[in-house]
């Protein structure tokens, strides 16, 4: 478990990074939104490699952050 201090960095790191992955989870899903007008081939691969690159980049920084 992570350990807090006194002035709270470690739950304001914590919130940043939460409000980031939400902010770039409503980025990526208006991307496969508009992709989906276009191709609905392109719109599924676009959001199969982004998921996994996403899911592999969130485990490396949350590993970091701990």
């Amino acid at each position: 478990m992570v350990e807090s201090n006194r002035d709270g960095s470690v739950q304001g790191t914590w919130l940043r990074f939460g409000l980031l992955v939400a902010l770039l989870h409503g980025v990526f899903v208006l991307l496969v939104l508009a992709l989906l007008q276009f191709d609905v081939a392109l719109a599924v691969g676009v959001a199969v490699g982004v998921s996994i690159a996403g899911g592999i980049g969130i485990t490396i920084v949350a590993l970091s952050l701990r």
